[in-house]
């Protein structure tokens, strides 16, 4: 891959003590995307003792200085989603490391991986990956760089990495870490900007600065895994984020903002946020808005500042909506999309499919009522449901025949006006989701030969609420019985408010709003 970047960092091998690749195990314009991967990149190459270099899939050479991946004394993955499980395998095969780690002898590198979905349950994972970070990197790296350093042999010493608090060695338990203070978290100024006009290089998020707003979420909603694993939500003050901008400006030379966070909207100076940086000339981009705190005001500078399309998850109607516990009436949606398109707006719209007691004819008579309102303005992205590890939903079965039934017949009403979600990737994926060990082996077989989609299905077994949940030993700081109390509040459609309306359901062991606010 050839490739201008302005930012990339060269050190001289022979002045550092560890050589260590960042993977992103999905293409350069998701990678160079993610403000994760720019902070891992930030926050390594600051040590004067290692030079950190990227490898992106389909890859297995860094982008700096063209090192093959099996040369590097540390490896980690970054990933996002489960599907890109696959890739991690492909680049390790690719780049002659044995897939089994117990195979490996101690000249290889030591293989880490974090993200989202292996916080949740790094399980299927467990035979490829030797340490899996558990919650937010940054508080963990360094960390594992200082005993690294500090061991003769850290292969062959591997469980002393499992005394640091947020990395996990299979069947030990590991408690989840997180930042707590957004203004001391690590705010990459210097992010790699590509200089190119090809497509597959240009950024998913476009050519734009990435200013991370927030961490975590207390909305609740059920079948949100990024919502319950980084509980609480944390915010970094509205002059840090200015001043990261103004700087960012002048590093960059990007003059367009993308908010980053779990509901952006949500940051509770959203607004003022958004018009002093209009004020400062720059365009606003959010990947991530919530439509019960999507003011006319907000709509109005978005599109003012060059914003021509924004992202709504509606999900699916009312009744739903409180199965899931995303308590946005219809009347809100309504409102939020007229508006919307008063300001000259299009909107992408998700809806999910597969949620228990939904009635599918009354979801797309909902859809439609939009298309009438939106007229030619809308589109809608429509995915099943996936159950997830640490969520509710992880006691609730992934029906792929009532799905597919349900997909066919909603792309026979909508047409070209929806996007469809693979009912057979969706169940995949929940494998991935939920399962334990043993689905590390379906992986292995993958990247040899092809797996029928009658083996996945044989692991597509739900869990009951009184087994053993093979994720029982990663603690992301909820209750125990919290998650349970909200699969029964689930099944009755009950709403729970989220604790920033004042209601506390004590859903944490050690609540760090609560702390803060002592």
């Amino acid at each position: 891959m050839v490739v201008r970047e302005h930012n990339v960092v060269i050190k001289n091998p022979k002045n550092v003590s560890v050589r260590f690749a960042i993977c992103y195990p999905n293409v350069y314009k998701v990678a160079m995307s993610s403000l994760g991967f720019h902070i891992l990149y930030n926050l390594l190459n600051s040590r004067e003792d290692v030079w950190c270099e990227r490898i992106i899939y389909p890859y297995s050479k860094s982008l700096e200085s063209g090192t093959y991946l099996k040369d590097f004394d540390i490896v980690s993955f970054t990933v996002q989603y489960e599907e890109d499980y696959f890739n991690v395998l492909k680049m390790l095969k690719s780049s002659g490391i044995k897939l089994d780690k117990s195979e490996r002898d101690e000249n290889d590198p030591l293989i880490i991986a974090g993200g989202p979905c292996l916080t949740s349950n790094p399980l299927p994972m467990s035979k490829f990956i030797d340490l899996f970070v558990i919650g937010e990197g940054e508080e963990v790296l360094n960390k594992i760089v200082d005993t690294y350093l500090e061991l003769e042999n850290p292969r062959k010493e591997i469980d002393v990495f499992g005394e640091i608090e947020g990395v996990y060695i299979p069947d030990k338990p590991v408690r989840r870490v997180i930042v707590k203070n957004m203004d001391k978290a690590c705010h990459p100024i210097y992010q790699i900007v590509p200089e190119t006009k090809d497509r597959r290089f240009i950024p998913a998020l476009g050519h734009s600065f990435l200013l991370g707003v927030s961490r975590g979420c207390t909305r609740g909603c059920r079948f949100c895994m990024t919502g319950y694993i980084y509980r609480p939500r944390r915010e970094t003050s509205l002059g840090k984020l200015i001043k990261i901008a103004e700087r960012g400006r002048e590093v960059t030379n990007l003059n367009k903002i993308s908010l980053i966070g779990s509901s952006v909207s949500d940051y509770s100076k959203i607004e003022k946020l958004c018009e002093s940086l209009f004020e400062r000339n720059f365009k606003i981009s959010m990947p991530s808005l919530r439509i019960d705190s999507l003011s006319n005001f907000l709509i109005k500078i978005l599109a003012k500042s060059g914003t021509k399309t924004i992202t709504l998850a509606p999900e699916s109607t009312w009744n739903v909506r409180k199965i899931l516990n995303k308590t946005i009436t219809d009347e809100k949606v309504f409102e939020a999309v007229q508006n919307s398109i008063k300001a000259g707006l299009k909107i992408k719209m998700y809806f999910l499919v597969g949620v228990p007691g939904e009635d599918i004819k009354e979801v797309l008579e909902f859809m439609q009522k939009l298309l009438r309102i939106g007229k030619y303005r809308i589109n809608f992205s429509v995915n099943p449901l996936i159950p997830k590890a640490h969520t509710p939903f992880q006691w609730v079965k992934f029906d792929f025949e009532d799905i597919n039934k349900k997909i066919r017949f909603m792309k026979k009403k909508l047409r070209y006006r929806a996007k469809f979600g693979n009912p057979k990737l969706a169940l995949i994926q929940y494998v991935l989701s939920i399962g334990g060990k043993d689905v590390g082996e379906l992986l292995e077989r993958s990247v040899k030969s092809r797996i029928s989609f009658r083996e996945w299905m044989k692991k597509a077994k739900p869990w009951n609420v009184d087994d053993e949940l093979p994720w029982k030993n990663i603690d992301v700081g909820l209750r125990d019985d919290f998650i349970l109390e909200e699969y029964y509040k689930m099944k009755k459609g009950e709403i729970t408010p989220w604790c920033e309306e004042g209601v506390c359901y004590g859903c944490q062991k050690k609540c760090l709003l609560k702390e803060s606010k002592k």
